[in-house]
């Protein structure tokens, strides 16, 4: 029996080719979609999940509650925080420190002297650090990070160090100051972690290299710089945020009330975008949402084919009930036909995932991998994947042709009672084309979007400004460096500055305007010198620049600053006292400049202070009329020449700026991607219903011809009934995607507007693409011979 059915599954399919090729096509082009972003999912999910105690595991993060009114979301944290909390409360199991800092590393082996600049990869942190976070000994142990000068490095780093050779015990050397022993090495990270770090130098250290830190200052607090605790139980949280306002009034005093700490979990540090994550949770629901419409689509081609055929199998299916083949031996002979269509595409969409992987691994920067023998939770969710189209996709279908009746069926007089079957497909193409119209309206704002965020007017100049890192502030060293550089032709001007405008991360306080109280609001500050204004293209709309000195003495603020303060005018705001909190000094206001973006385009314009300190400069801002490798090489040689034991590292503005919308870059290219995959897949399932309905209406058409009617005319009647039926999808779907448009533009202070050219164009484009796939089909029927098509039955 078994081996009949495959004899007939095979011979069905082969004759009916084209229907099954389509078939094939989008189940597979479907499933692969689904396939890739189930990874894409599960990466996002798993980050951080394998440690033993990750369920017990938060970071410290604090809202910083303003007397205006406005929150202030920090997740870091004050250094005497993590051993504060470990000595007053008995439920904090492990409290670690991680604070990340960029390092020169210099390794001298075999003879020869390597510098290396850490980044994102170098981190100080306490021994507690690895009883929160699992890693694996390769040797040595986590008790060394209490000592100064001690290291522990990734098996990989060790490798690329010292080659084969063993590194305990092994010197490397930071910063031309501090010589660390390699104390310990532990296995490489896998990628499933935000903690990328392969490089932890001991927390006592860090006092060493960075003594000006306020390390007993409880508000000294700086993103870079985390508190992560285990609790003894995950009950422990509740208790633990409750007796957060006690703590914070101990030791902020009458400040208390500013300062609400609370417990971050483990998950949410990757999720949260507020305190630094990765990436928010709802992009991932939006994913696995695209994943099912993806599948929901390609099942509802197979349904809408498979049951337009059904009626021209119809004596098929009465001869085999005449002949003793009972209803439930048909069902299941159509449902393994869906089987083999299905599993053959199954196979089809791994390969085309596998081939798709590393282009989207370039895209996200993560290693998306493709590999169903080593993953056992793909290989799960393929079985999954491949049950549910089978049923979904088959047992509708095989259900209305195994009921048909023998006698009806051989007769062909089911042709007249098809029309309910015909409202469900009507539905499901209706249905299709909503989804590919949300999408398709979602991405184009999404690409609208992106594109006002790197061309909107940021208040200062971006362009052919090159970025070097300051390693020392010494004067004659920037001296030197500054009459060098400025001596090249191509260079214009030159500042030096503890932050450029418009990047992520500032400092900021309170302040004290003339002889008023501390004011509500928090002033953003930028510690630059007096060629900043120039370098930056920033304009001044009172007053003049401060001149040249080495700390705190002149001051520059905004017109936002002069909102703030409640002046009428920036003229208002000259020659008047104001008391920088986080600097603690007073300056003299000598000049009010334009507003600029402090941050990204996700925040809106904030009070700000400018103001000299050469003690916090940390960058040097190059202007250039022109540039080339030439003019990098030469600014490379002076800078080395001032910097000898560090390493010249250089990056142009306007692509850091550029960087802060690498997730609205991502979310353009995957959802134009997959907005396209839905259309095509979408289209493809049209395609063979035109097929099929112009095949039922062939000798319409011959007669049509015959009585006068014009090929355009034709074609017209053919392709109006599936167009209408896009014309509903749009109709359905424009409130949802209007919804979806706006709840995305809600983390922007700047927008665009939802206009209804996006909704046109989304329409437009997705009857254009119908109307050709449906009028492909109807040009070809109205250009047969009539003739022919009369003879057809």
């Amino acid at each position: 029996m078994i081996n009949t059915f495959a004899k007939f599954t095979f011979r069905s399919l082969a004759k009916h080719k084209v229907y099954a090729g389509i078939n094939l096509v989008g189940l597979a082009v479907g499933m692969a979609g689904a396939i890739v972003l189930f990874q894409l999912v599960k990466y996002h999910l798993s980050v951080d999940s394998y440690h033993a105690h990750a369920d017990r595991t938060y970071r410290v993060v604090v809202d910083l509650h303003l007397e205006d009114g406005s929150v202030e979301q920090e997740r870091g944290s004050a250094y005497v925080l993590h051993e504060t909390l470990k000595k007053e409360f008995s439920y904090v199991r492990d409290a670690a420190y991680l604070a990340r800092k960029e390092l020169t590393i210099r390794v001298d082996h075999q003879g020869t002297s390597r510098k290396f600049l850490k980044k994102e990869h170098l981190a100080f942190t306490n021994p507690d650090f690895f009883k929160i976070f699992d890693y694996k000994w390769i040797s040595g142990s986590a008790s060394a990070m209490g000592a100064p000068n001690q290291v522990v490095v990734t098996e990989r780093y060790a490798r690329k160090y010292f080659g084969n050779d063993n590194a305990m015990g092994k010197v490397i050397r930071a910063n031309s100051r501090e010589n660390l022993v390699i104390a310990g090495i532990v296995a490489d990270y896998p990628d499933q972690t935000d903690f990328k770090q392969d490089i932890f130098v001991s927390l006592p250290t860090l006092k060493k290299i960075v003594p000006e830190y306020g390390y007993e200052d409880w508000g000294w607090i700086d993103g870079g710089r985390e508190t992560f605790v285990t609790l003894r139980s995950p009950e422990d949280k509740a208790a633990f945020e409750a007796q957060m306002p006690a703590f914070a009034k101990k030791y902020y005093g009458a400040d208390g009330k500013v300062f609400h700490y609370h417990l971050q979990d483990l998950p949410d540090v990757h999720f949260n975008i507020a305190y630094g994550g990765k990436i928010k949770y709802n992009t991932i629901i939006v994913l696995a949402t695209v994943g099912i419409l993806l599948i929901l689509i390609a099942c509802f081609n197979f349904i809408n084919l498979s049951t337009a055929q059904a009626f021209k199998r119809s004596k098929e299916v009465g001869v085999r009930k005449v002949l003793g083949v009972s209803q439930a031996q048909v069902f299941w002979l159509f449902i393994q036909e869906t089987a083999v269509l299905t599993f053959t595409a199954g196979a089809i969409s791994l390969v085309l995932a596998w081939l798709f992987a590393p282009m989207l691994s370039q895209w996200l920067g993560l290693n998306v991998r493709i590999d169903i023998l080593r993953d056992p939770q793909l290989l799960d969710f393929c079985a999954a994947l491949l049950l549910f189209v089978v049923t979904l996709a088959g047992v509708y279908p095989a259900f209305v042709i195994s009921r048909f009746n023998p006698v009806k069926a051989m007769k062909g007089l089911l042709k007249e009672n098809n029309r309910s079957f015909f409202s469900v497909r009507k539905g499901l193409v209706v249905t299709q084309f909503s989804i590919s119209f949300v999408l398709i309206a979602v991405s184009t704002l999404i690409i609208l979007q992106s594109e006002f965020l790197k061309n909107k007017d940021l208040g200062m100049d971006k362009d052919l400004i090159l970025h070097l890192n300051l390693p020392e502030t010494e004067t004659s060293k920037l001296t030197a460096l500054r009459n060098e550089l400025s001596a090249l032709p191509e260079v214009t001007d030159l500042s030096f500055f503890r932050s450029a405008p418009s990047v992520q991360t500032s400092g900021g306080g309170t302040i004290k305007f003339e002889n008023r109280d501390w004011e509500k609001f928090v002033a953003r500050s930028r510690a630059a010198d007096d060629h900043f204004v120039k370098t930056y293209g920033l304009k001044l709309v009172a007053g003049r620049v401060p001149v040249h000195s080495d700390t705190l003495s002149e001051l520059l603020i905004n017109r936002k600053m002069v909102r703030a303060l409640g002046l009428k005018s920036p003229e208002a705001a000259l020659d008047r006292r104001l008391h920088v909190g986080d600097a603690g000094k007073t300056g003299t206001i000598v000049g009010v400049l334009s507003d600029f973006n402090n941050g990204d385009l996700y925040t809106g314009i904030e009070p700000t202070i400018v103001f000299a300190d050469q003690s916090r400069y940390r960058w040097a801002g190059v202007k250039l009329n022109h540039v080339n490798a030439s003019t990098i090489n030469r600014i490379g040689a002076v800078w080395q020449k001032q910097f000898p034991e560090n390493v010249f590292e250089y990056s142009f503005y306007d692509e850091e700026i550029a960087k802060f919308y690498q997730r609205e870059e991502l979310a353009t290219r995957l959802t134009t991607t997959f907005a396209l995959l839905s259309v095509c897949l979408s289209c493809l399932g049209l395609f063979g219903l035109a097929i099929f309905a112009i095949e039922q209406r062939t000798k319409e058409i011959g007669v049509r011809k015959v009585l006068g009617a014009s090929v355009a005319g034709i074609t017209a009647m053919l392709s109006m009934d599936f167009l209408k039926l896009v014309l509903v999808a749009i109709v359905i779907a424009s409130p949802v995607a209007w919804y979806f448009m706006h709840r995305w533009l809600q983390d922007f202070a700047y927008r665009i507007d939802i206009h209804w050219g996006i909704f046109a164009w989304a329409g437009f484009l997705a009857a254009g693409i119908a109307l050709l796939t449906v009028g492909f089909q109807s040009v070809r029927a109205a250009l047969v011979n009539p003739v022919k098509s009369l003879k057809s039955e």
